[in-house]
């Protein structure tokens, strides 16, 4: 089975995002839930994929853990404006026993990725920015993310968002997961080295808390890449679908 895809992790930091802001009755908190997923993948006949995650998260004071990252924020204000040094696993890419389209590519690995991450509340809702580079050798790439999300109706027991924003991958990172080396080419699969890449993407959440301990969330997100993944290979789609449902339970 592969072992995470893109929109795996894409879709995924925006369900921790709602977990995270969602209203707290202390400042130092942990939350453990359970999440859900089902989606699509670029890769060729992989299909679609489904998942049960265990994810904690973690605030204290200038620390925080948010089940695929962590970090420190070494500058907060009052105004909801923070700058963190982040590091994070990632789920991106591939066994090549996950599709017979697949067979004889080298395996592409997860990665571990550090930088920068800035938080600013701005017109009634969060604007979220990071730029993260490879740190464990895997794909020697950087990325950088831009998300505004917005809540559109709340009550004493409910929160419905919407979020978009964008991504970019240099053009080692897209070649890392979506290029073909010379040495996997074949007959049906010629070689291909990707450029840099863009996805854009567009979702909503939905917050439902239980009680003062338990949280329901919901999302559902669809994402849009660039040229560079569609025309990879190794890849017979441009588009993906994803949605979450997750369960928190905060001490």
């Amino acid at each position: 089975m592969m072992k995470q895809r893109l929109k795996f992790y894409t879709g995924l930091i925006g369900l921790i995002g709602v977990a995270v802001h969602t209203p707290s009755l202390s400042e130092h908190n942990i939350q453990v839930g359970l999440v859900t997923s089902a989606n699509s993948s670029f890769y060729e006949d992989v299909g679609e994929e489904y998942y049960l995650l265990p994810l904690v998260i973690a605030d204290y004071d200038r620390f925080y853990l948010q089940g695929i990252s962590g970090g420190y924020r070494f500058y907060k204000d009052e105004a909801g404006q923070s700058l963190a040094l982040e590091i994070r696993r990632t789920f991106d890419g591939f066994d090549n026993d996950d599709s017979d389209a697949l067979a004889g590519m080298a395996d592409r690995d997860a990665a571990w990725e550090a930088g920068l991450a800035y938080e600013v509340s701005m017109a009634g809702g969060q604007v979220k920015a990071k730029l993260m580079q490879d740190i464990a050798d895997t794909h020697n790439g950087f990325s950088a993310r831009f998300e505004y999300e917005r809540p559109f109706w709340t009550d004493d027991a409910h929160m419905l968002s919407w979020h978009a924003g964008s991504e970019y991958w240099n053009s080692r990172k897209t070649d890392y997961y979506f290029g073909v080396a010379a040495e996997e080419a074949t007959s049906a699969r010629s070689a291909y080295t990707a450029d840099e890449s863009y996805s854009f993407y567009i979702g909503s959440n939905l917050v439902k808390r239980i009680d003062d301990k338990i949280t329901l969330l919901a999302s559902a997100e669809y994402l849009r890449a660039s040229d560079a993944i569609k025309d990879s290979p190794i890849t017979v789609r441009q588009n993906q679908w994803s949605a979450y449902v997750g369960v928190f339970y905060e001490f």
